[in-house]
């Protein structure tokens, strides 16, 4: 009978020891943690709020092993106020205080280097470390020796400012299986240690500086290699596919955008093993499409943009690209509608823009590509008709048919039944009719660009008509035939462009509730088919007949980056309230009938403006000559008889004789000759156009 009690004594002795030890593990983490909290929230910050109960395995981003339950892995993604300038320099050794930590992921926070980095080598058990996203620049760091985290596999360090060659202690950590690098500034040959991982199945070296010529030799070393992205580098010379050959678990390539690296893919002496699911030979000085590509069945994703690639697309490359391909800026010609006739594709991105293509589009294109979600055939030949079946897209997020030779008027049948929709752009065509048709319903539209047509009609009507387009941004009407009213709805947007119409009358009366300027746009960040608009504002009424004085209202738009209301019939003075718009970067008032003094509140209020004109108006006194406004040259107050002062020739307190009148603003709208201050001006309104 007392081997049992024995035997009970030690067991519940032994179960006692062990929760003092998992309280003491767990109190030990937890202090870390918060300390770790501190940091990251150092000088002020806000991150982890809910950090305050006792069981830390229940905090925000911390995740524990179930059975012992320490602390395993840590996400703390983008969790550093971006308002806090200040690096951070999180301390390694509190990092170290969790001995079962398997994954520490800190992407996005501000980080440039650590305090005590070597004590990173004491997490034994790690297996990912994610430190992306940052500005660490010395790769040092990294050194901790070559038996140090021998269980590390996944290491990425892309997007940082990592400057130099690749480190060779980072090819001390053998186990590596996933390294990335990309988007840094590493330069030179790319280090030949990388050979000996062996076991390496993605890497990721894009987007950096690396020069000579191709890693030919590492490529071969690759033997268990399946995602390989190369591209946007500085490599030269030939090299051939060949080396890829035998590369038989590769199914993700992308080599694009290497100065001067001319590809080639046509060999009698390989027989390609591949089963390529994504594949990016993008300004790989292509001049035909790759033969091998006709045994490749399974490629989701095909990108051979910016290449010299002539002639049609082949049709067993449309038959073997099932999600997205991309040839724009090619040479690509001949008759659109011939390339799928009678044919069907399960196709979701679709970009042929940039090549010279022509006729009319496949009236049954509705049906041709049922799944597209993107779709940029921009910058072609096209023309006819644009076909009510792409009304049949109801997946379509972006449509881009903009710089093309199509005619008629917009079918109801697009702008009624896509209701997807967020990106619309037909620019620089010759359509007519209704920049909307009646009852249009474009419930998610956040782009439209009508720019360069022949629309007519008024504004009010076209747009009145329609439902709300509540999302919508960015509005492009610019040179066309439109004429007022402007809708209240129009004012609202973060881009408005209705330059060069036919908008004439008191400003005041054009514009429709005015009162709506003085509610803010929200800031956005809409992805367009080319290109980003980030957090901008801006109003362009230039080259139209607006007369009277500039609204008050106007100046009430405090986010306002650019303002342009040149080449009208506006008169009285520049309003004070100008000082309003204290982010404003461009501001072109020039070719007007505007007079008296500039306001002198201007110059300590627009200190962000590096675009500034307001040259043939009728201003007089002396210029202004402190902040930004001492930067500016003659070409920004030339044509003002009565401006004197720094950078005029003319001195203030002498008397000027004006024996002819400037050039009117109605005649300059008739004889259009854009200053390169305009030309700059609309770079920076239409950046990304």
């Amino acid at each position: 009978m007392e081997i049992p009690v024995v035997h009970t004594y030690f067991l519940l002795l032994s179960l006692v020891c062990m929760c003092l030890n998992c309280q003491g593990y767990l109190e030990e983490e937890r202090f870390a943690l918060l300390q770790i909290k501190d940091s990251i929230n150092s000088p002020e910050g806000s991150a982890f709020p809910s950090w305050y109960t006792e069981d830390c395995c229940q905090w925000e981003a911390v995740e524990c092993d179930a059975s012992t339950t320490r602390v395993n892995k840590l996400f703390f993604h983008h969790k550093r106020d971006p308002s806090v300038l200040e690096h951070w320099y999180p301390n390694a050794t509190l990092f170290a205080q969790f001995k079962e930590l398997k994954e520490l992921e800190l992407p996005g926070n501000n980080i440039k280097g650590f305090t005590s980095p070597h004590e990173l080598r004491e997490l034994e058990q790690l297996q990912r470390l994610d430190l992306s996203d940052n500005f660490i620049e010395d790769a040092s760091d990294f050194c901790w020796g070559k038996r140090a985290l021998p269980s590390l596999y996944h290491l990425d360090l892309s997007h940082n400012n990592i400057t130099g060659f690749i480190p060779e202690c980072i090819c001390h950590s053998r186990r590596i299986t996933e390294l990335i690098l990309y988007d840094n500034n590493l330069h030179g040959n790319i280090s030949s240690c990388l050979s000996n991982f062996s076991s390496l199945e993605l890497l990721d070296l894009s987007n950096n500086q690396f020069s000579g010529s191709f890693p030919s030799p590492l490529v071969h070393s690759l033997t268990s290699i399946k995602s390989l992205l190369l591209s946007s580098n500085r490599f030269t010379g030939k090299v051939s596919f060949a080396i890829f050959g035998n590369l038989s678990r590769l199914g993700r390539l992308d080599i694009s955008y290497n100065a001067h690296l001319e590809l080639e893919t046509e060999s009698q002496t390989w027989f390609p093993s591949l089963n390529m699911y994504v594949l990016n030979l993008a300004g790989c000085s292509l001049r035909k499409f790759p033969s091998f590509l006709s045994t490749q069945n399974n490629l989701q994703s095909l990108d051979l943009s910016d290449n010299f690639l002539v002639g049609t697309i082949p049709s067993w490359v449309m038959h073997n690209t099932t999600s997205e391909f991309k040839v724009r800026g090619n040479s690509l010609s001949g008759p659109f509608a011939e390339i799928f006739r009678n044919r069907s594709s399960q196709l979701t991105s679709l970009d042929v823009s940039n090549n010279s293509f022509q006729g009319p589009f496949p009236e049954d294109i509705g049906s041709i590509f049922p799944e597209l979600v993107n779709l940029d055939a921009s910058d072609n030949g096209f023309n006819g008709l644009i076909p009510p079946s792409f009304g049949r897209l109801n997946r379509l997020l972006s449509l881009d048919l903009s710089r093309n030779e199509l005619h008629g008027e917009i079918p109801f049948f697009v702008t009624s039944n896509m209701s997807s929709l967020e990106v619309l752009s037909l620019g620089q065509n010759n359509l007519r009719g209704y920049a909307l048709p009646r009852n249009s319903s474009l419930p998610k539209l956040k782009i439209l660009d009508l720019g360069h047509n022949d629309f007519m009609d008024n504004l009010w009507t076209s747009f009145s008509r329609s439902q709300p387009l509540s999302p919508l941004r960015v509005l492009i009407l610019k040179d066309n035939r439109l004429e007022c009213k402007i809708p209240v709805e129009l004012l609202r947007l973060t881009i408005l462009d209705l330059s060069r119409n036919n908008l004439s009358g008191d400003i005041s009366n054009c514009i429709d509730n005015t009162t709506s300027w003085t509610t803010e746009a929200e800031p956005d960040v809409i992805i367009t088919v080319s290109g980003i608009f980030t957090f901008m504002n801006g109003l362009d009424l230039s080259c139209n007949r607006l007369s009277g004085s500039i609204p008050m209202h106007i100046t009430q738009r405090k986010a306002m980056v650019a303002l342009n209301m040149s080449h009208n019939l506006l008169s009285g003075q520049i309003p004070t309230s100008l000082r309003n718009l204290e982010a404003l970067e461009a501001l072109d008032l020039s070719q007007n009938n505007l007079f008296g003094e500039f306001p002198p509140e201007l110059e300590t209020a627009l200190t962000f403006l590096s675009v500034f004109n307001v040259s043939f108006n009728n201003l007089s006194g002396p210029i202004p000559q402190r902040n930004q406004f001492a930067t500016f040259t003659n070409d920004s107050y030339v044509g003002n008889h009565g401006l004197c002062g720094i950078p005029l020739s003319r001195k203030c307190g002498v008397v000027v004789t004006v024996t002819e009148e400037p050039p009117s603003a109605m005649s300059s709208h008739i004889h259009i000759q854009t200053p390169p201050t305009i030309c700059y001006f609309l770079v920076l309104f239409l950046f990304f156009l």
